[in-house]
């Protein structure tokens, strides 16, 4: 995420510290062929859901099916965007990611 952040600094003449993450959940999964080509940021695979599932029809994050309580994700194009204005986006979800299932300070990696 780092790696994305410092080629758009470096591309657009941004400040480092005033980029955020932005994700942007794909209809594919990874093992699909024709991904379209990537313009900015890097496609991420890999992301299990704990809780929840995604809904590939309606694209979204939906209630998880019993006894299912992971759930695997499409690709993700995670881009650098400049911070926003401040106002929260009551519409979007902020999922905290973490490396593994233990939810610790040391684990955590970015918000998507």
């Amino acid at each position: 995420m780092t790696a994305t952040k410092q080629i758009f600094s470096k591309e657009k003449q941004a400040e480092l510290n005033k980029l955020d993450i932005q994700t942007d959940v794909l209809k594919k999964l990874y093992w699909e062929p024709d991904l379209p080509p990537i313009k900015e940021g890097a496609y991420v695979f890999g992301f299990q859901i704990e809780g929840a599932r995604w809904d590939p029809a309606v694209g979204q994050l939906e209630e998880s099916f019993p006894k299912k309580p992971f759930s695997v994700m499409p690709v993700v194009n995670c881009r650098a965007v400049p911070l926003g204005d401040g106002k929260e986006d009551k519409a979007i979800y902020k999922c905290p990611v973490y490396k593994t299932i233990m939810r610790s300070g040391l684990g955590y990696v970015f918000t998507a």
